[in-house]
């Protein structure tokens, strides 16, 4: 579903034109250890997170991907902790390779961006990334957003600045594919990268301050709840309670969470607060993901039967925003909207444009042309 080349083509006063907008101020849909989506004998009930390969989340309109890569017997693949091995990362299987059947299969005229933050790197060498890299640029080159990072801020850009390679051609804007690379901020900093930054081929991007970029540095926020429960316990914060305070009282939480990186001289240890309209240079990720493996639990019962279903209400629910319902233009800024299992939850309305789509994708989509409230009235 190429919902956003349709927001590309409609206008939206209140919002500026989608064209026009960084990435700052616009919310896609994400999904959680995206490759984790490979049935397992063993292992599926504790680490399975998705049910459709890359290539089923993309046509079904996911448009941010975690991809946590390991080397396994000479191939890369997706893990999720010691024991499940995910998707293939390479090979004619391989995520890149169904990434690029859906690049090729959209038209010429679609305005789609593709992100894919790749980080959790298990056991990697020198030699791993520069496996992994060349495999992506042999795969995604000609996809790839054609700037580096020293020439331009991935998240603060025009979303058509992204798209367009500056040569004047017909098919100098198209849809495109960006690398986060190492964009995760629990874990600690690669070497590999830390010393490459500058250096990365065009469209790979670092985040900061794990790798400070100066003017082009960028920001995501992405922190989970390690909750069992959409509610509130006795002891502790639900997933919801949670992910409502980081949203809304960012700067009550560290950019190292679990300290396994130093904050460089010269920022706070804190995040900065977020803001309505979103805070220049900086992603915003809304973790509704919940961690049922503490209890022995499986992460996509836990998200079909307890927090998708939760998920509208979270924007929805009275007293909680400054308006009846959730709307980015008045509340702080969601950027991503990441969820397991993405696709069990579908939107109903039969009079809306997002009609038949994942839940998730709905609410990304909607939220870049409107407020929310309740599925029957958008």
């Amino acid at each position: 579903m190429p919902w956003m080349t349709d927001l590309f083509r409609t206008a939206n006063d209140a919002r500026g034109p989608f064209p026009d907008r960084p990435l700052s101020r616009v919310t896609l849909p994400g999904t959680h250890d995206s490759g984790c989506y490979v049935d397992r004998a063993v292992s599926n009930a504790l680490s399975k997170t998705q049910s459709q390969d890359i290539y089923g989340q993309l046509l079904g309109g996911i448009r941010y991907f975690d991809i946590r890569p390991c080397v396994k017997d000479g191939r890369l693949f997706t893990y999720h902790g010691e024991f499940y091995t995910g998707g293939p990362i390479d090979g004619e299987d391989g995520i890149l390779m169904q990434l690029r059947r859906f690049m090729l299969e959209l038209e010429a005229a679609h305005r789609e961006l593709v992100i894919l933050n790749i980080s959790h790197f298990y056991h990697f060498t020198h030699l791993s990334h520069e496996l992994l890299i060349q495999q992506i640029v042999a795969t995604l080159g000609e996809f790839l957003v054609p700037h580096r990072q020293g020439g331009i801020n991935l998240f603060q850009a025009p979303y058509r600045t992204l798209l367009d390679d500056g040569k004047g051609a017909a098919d100098s804007i198209r849809s495109r594919v960006a690398v986060l690379y190492d964009g995760a901020l629990d874990t600690a900093r690669e070497e590999y990268v830390a010393s490459r930054g500058h250096a990365l081929p065009k469209g790979f991007f670092v985040v900061a301050p794990k790798y400070p970029m100066g003017e082009n540095s960028l920001y995501l926020f992405d922190q989970y709840s390690n909750s069992t429960g959409v509610d509130d316990g006795v002891l502790f914060n639900g997933m919801q309670t949670d992910q409502l305070l980081k949203l809304t009282q960012r700067n009550g939480y560290g950019f190292a969470p679990n300290g396994k990186w130093t904050v460089p001289e010269g920022y706070d240890a804190n995040w900065f607060l977020n803001q309505a309209r979103g805070v220049s240079r900086t992603l915003h990720l809304l973790s509704w993901t919940l961690t049922p493996q503490k209890v022995l639990g499986d992460p996509l019962e836990y998200a079909r039967r307890y927090a998708n279903p939760r998920l509208l209400a979270f924007f929805t629910e009275h007293g909680r925003w400054v308006g009846q319902d959730y709307d980015p233009l008045a509340d702080p800024q969601v950027n991503i909207v990441y969820v397991d299992d993405y696709a069990s939850l579908l939107h109903t309305n039969i009079a809306s444009p997002w009609f038949g789509l994942a839940m998730p994708v709905a609410i990304s989509a909607r939220l870049n042309a409107g407020a929310l409230g309740a599925a029957n009235t958008w």
